[in-house]
């Protein structure tokens, strides 16, 4: 499952969905976990209420199913939802290798209903749109 992790730091979750600097991602699995990339987010980074900034941050999360943010506005968790993405704030704070752990540890154990839904989406055959290249947070 591909994990997105909202940070300003690479080391905790401690960025807003739309203030994020960087994107980590992920791919997690009850197994493990492996680091894909880093997206870095450029322009106004702080400017509440543009919705333009979304964008690229939604291009950039195509096929994650898991957003880690310390928080996240209503548009932008519910065009994650468009994309089939859950958005968790309950790890705000956390290291990012301890929310990744934590999410390894749900995969291992029975997950909540939104992630066991996420994980049955994970085993369809992917689509031509949803294949992921490099990409930044830049239009």
């Amino acid at each position: 499952m591909k994990v997105a992790v909202c940070t300003q730091d690479c080391l905790h979750v401690d960025a807003h969905f739309g203030w994020a600097a960087h994107l980590m991602l992920f791919d997690v699995s009850p197994e493990g976990s492996r680091f894909l990339r880093l997206v870095r987010c450029r322009g106004p980074l702080a400017a509440a209420g543009d919705a333009a900034k979304l964008e690229p941050r939604l291009r950039a999360l195509r096929g994650c199913r898991l957003v880690l943010a310390s928080a996240i506005a209503v548009e932008a968790r519910a065009r994650l939802r468009r994309l089939d993405a859950a958005a968790v704030a309950s790890l705000a704070g956390q290291p990012v290798a301890g929310a990744i752990a934590a999410g390894q540890d749900a995969l291992r154990r029975r997950p909540p209903r939104w992630l066991r839904l996420a994980l049955q989406h994970d085993r369809r055959p992917p689509t031509p749109s949803a294949a992921a290249a490099g990409r930044r947070c830049a239009p």
